[in-house]
């Protein structure tokens, strides 16, 4: 995954600084949505510049709770361990899983960060690859109870296709939890109100990661929680001081922001800006008949499906031309955890400018339909 993204880069910059094509599944914003969300975003300004900080104001720790789902008997029951990015909370819960001696199964796609974590940690893990985008009609907790793993790793919503788990989903991960398995939710792309801490609470070997500015695309004030059960409150207290260290100014201004009016302000900027542009994808695919996006898909990443395989060597040599032609790419699904011997998969970003989508998405197709011809 990381040589095709160096090599799509290292084309990037055979090209004039005037005429960078835009990467539709890039994962930061276009300059319209960050227009409007300037415009709306207002920081509090009440956190501590200059000294150590490792926990947020306890003024604002049952109203973080809230807003993350959670009743006010889960927030007794639950030791919440802030820190300053997603990214730093995969890397003090893989170190706890090899504490406790943990084999992980991985409910792909995931997010990187996690697998790499676990090589890197000699953590040992099975990848359960058959649901992906899928999983709301196909999971079978009984597979992965019926496997060594004594941990299950999920994304939700499902990493890079905005799908949010159903009831089915929910019922079976709930018998994972019955059986004494212990369960990770990484939540950190998750809208504000879709947390399935609003079905599942706090249970003893159920753990959260939240980060919620990471789905508006601010990313700068994005801060991270750990949530676990109480009776972990040493463990993940001590890692999340030794691998997470203090607080930055950034993110103690992040949870302010969290738990204000404005941050819904700023959402309902975010839900309306992706959701336009949704539609305007939806009716564009249907010219091509050899492309899908999951009826689900429900948040700012679409995940787009064509029915044909594709060798990762021809489709970056595509992509290359695709740039030099049109002003337009895309990464490979296997970037997001899909594998490339099952068909062509690329997602697309709703936050980009709605004329880069338009014209940028048609300008894909009509390659990969000429290509079939």
């Amino acid at each position: 995954d990381y040589e095709i993204e160096m090599e799509l880069e290292a084309a990037l910059k055979t090209l004039p600084e005037d005429r960078q094509p835009v990467n539709l599944s890039y994962w930061n914003s276009g300059s319209d949505y960050k227009k409007k969300l300037a415009e709306k975003v207002k920081l509090c300004e009440k956190s501590d510049l200059f000294d150590y900080q490792y926990f947020f104001p306890d003024r604002i720790k049952r109203d973080l709770a809230r807003k993350l789902g959670f009743s006010d008997q889960a927030y007794e029951n639950s030791f919440f361990a802030p820190l300053s990015q997603s990214t730093l909370s995969i890397v003090t819960l893989a170190i706890f899983l090899k504490k406790y001696g943990k084999k992980v199964g991985i409910i792909e796609p995931v997010y990187f960060s996690a697998q790499s974590c676990f090589d890197d940690l000699a953590i040992p893990y099975r990848l359960f690859g058959s649901y992906m985008e899928n999983i709301n009609s196909t999971f079978d907790a009984e597979e992965l109870l019926q496997s060594d793993c004594t941990a299950f790793w999920f994304t939700s919503p499902v990493n890079s296709c905005s799908i949010y788990f159903t009831e089915k989903v929910t019922k079976g991960i709930q018998k994972i939890l019955d059986a004494g398995k212990m369960v990770i939710l990484d939540e950190s792309l998750c809208i504000n109100g879709f947390e399935l801490s609003r079905v599942f609470g706090a249970q003893e070997n159920l753990i959260y990661i939240y980060s919620p500015h990471k789905t508006l695309g601010l990313q700068g004030i994005k801060f991270s929680y750990i949530v676990v059960h109480k009776k972990y409150y040493d463990d993940i207290d001590s890692l999340e001081d030794i691998y997470g260290g203090s607080l930055n100014y950034s993110c103690q201004e992040g949870a302010e922001h969290f738990v204000s009016k404005n941050f819904d302000d700023c959402l309902n900027v975010y839900s309306s800006f992706w959701k336009k542009n949704l539609l305007k994808v939806k009716a564009l695919v249907k010219d091509y008949d050899f492309v899908r996006i999951p009826p689900e898909t429900f948040g700012h990443y679409a995940m787009l499906f064509i029915d044909r395989p594709v060798d990762d060597k021809n489709f970056l040599e595509a992509m290359k031309q695709l740039m030099k032609d049109t002003g337009y790419f895309v990464y490979p699904g296997i970037m997001q955890g899909f594998k490339s011997e099952k068909g062509l998969y690329f997602r697309v970003n709703m936050l980009l400018n709605t004329g880069d989508i338009e014209k940028g998405l048609k300008a894909v197709l009509d390659f990969i339909k000429n290509k079939k011809k």
